[in-house]
């Protein structure tokens, strides 16, 4: 039998917000995206004080995070030293983080972060631990609601 359990319940999942890879140099690595597969550059930020540079990278309807950071002590920098260049983790876009965080928990699964935290473009994200699924490290995030207009 295939399909999720009967009493799974609706996914809070959204879709695939983003694909995060861990490099040395975003630069280099956008750059062969751009090259290799046609891909347009997005916005570009600095996160967790200034010590994780994120280059957003679009190839047709999937966007790519690319993370470089900049202090040996950031947790992608001892991610490279580890593991070296390559996936990191895979981001969901869902409409409630904290809900999500409380029905992994309740599932049994490893949480990272026990309540959401600032993610970039002023979203809320919270991280569930790779040993909960097969090796990955999972993101959530609640994008920012927009601004009503007066």
């Amino acid at each position: 039998m295939s399909g999720p359990p009967p009493d799974a319940g609706a996914s809070p999942v959204k879709g695939l917000a983003h694909i995060a890879i861990a490099t040395p140099d975003a630069n280099a690595l956008a750059r062969t995206f751009v090259a290799a597969l046609g891909a347009t550059l997005g916005a570009e930020e600095l996160i967790d004080g200034g010590t994780l540079r994120i280059v957003f990278v679009h190839v047709g309807p999937v966007t790519f995070e690319l993370l470089e950071p900049r202090s040996g002590e950031h947790t992608v920098a001892k991610f490279l030293e580890k593991r070296g260049a390559g996936l990191h983790h895979v981001n969901f876009e869902v409409g409630d983080v904290a809900a999500v965080l409380e029905r992994a928990r309740t599932a049994g699964v490893q949480l990272i972060d026990q309540a959401p935290r600032p993610g970039a473009h002023g979203t809320r994200v919270a991280f569930l631990h790779p040993r909960s699924f097969g090796g990955v490290l999972i993101e959530v995030c609640e994008p920012d609601p927009p601004v009503a207009r007066e």
